[in-house]
């Protein structure tokens, strides 16, 4: 198997190339289904660009649980014994996926809450900021054992043991990756630290 390669494409294709238990770690950020409809305005009028991409958009809740069991079937078959997964989400759907990770067999380790200091407010003054999301942390079954790397996070905390909430800003700045016209690429672009974070705590150097 080819490693340090990006693969494009259509994942619920892609993933089936792969061999089975061949994977060490996953981290899957799948979409949320928002259901979101109408335009979104700041304050001051201007409007503000969520997530209205396609690939965001399912006819029903069956069809987004449909999607989900199939790229969730091809995890669990490509993921190692000894492997783990991290799925993230949100309040639209996190409840939904984790529902169907448990009656697939997948052993919750931890929910992390992710809370955004800098998260954008509550437009319309209708609901609570939301200012988290989830992180579903699981090995293949109960009883599997997997990579947990509790020294090393212990260590960059300040030599207290590491909490299942973590405080990382959103993507803004430089980080955020824009096409030429200043637009943002992706809608749901997670920050590097987050990511190094559910690498360097779950894997060890080497894996896939």
């Amino acid at each position: 198997m080819k490693i340090d390669t990006i693969i494009c494409g259509d994942c619920l294709e892609k993933l089936k190339e792969i061999p089975d238990n061949s994977i060490d770690m996953i981290f899957a950020d799948p979409p949320y289904f928002m259901q979101t409809s109408g335009d979104l305005n700041r304050s001051d009028g201007t409007r503000f660009s969520g997530v209205s991409e396609d690939w965001d958009k399912f006819e029903n809740l069956k069809n987004y649980d449909d999607f989900s069991c199939k790229w969730l079937s091809e995890c669990r078959r490509i993921l190692k014994p000894k492997g783990s997964i991290w799925v993230i989400g949100g309040f639209q759907n996190i409840y939904r996926l984790g529902y169907l990770m448990q009656e697939m067999g997948f052993w919750i380790l931890n929910d992390v809450v992710w809370t955004k200091p800098n998260a954008p407010p509550n437009f319309t003054g209708t609901r609570l900021q939301n200012r988290h999301e989830t992180l579903l942390w699981c090995s293949p079954k109960r009883g599997a054992s997997y990579t947990f790397n509790y020294q090393t996070l212990k260590s960059i905390n300040g030599g207290k043991q590491d909490s299942s909430v973590w405080d990382i800003g959103i993507c803004i700045g430089p980080e955020r990756l824009k096409d030429k016209d200043g637009h943002k690429l992706h809608a749901t672009q997670k920050p590097e630290k987050l990511l190094y974070k559910v690498i360097l705590a779950s894997t060890k150097p080497g894996d896939i």
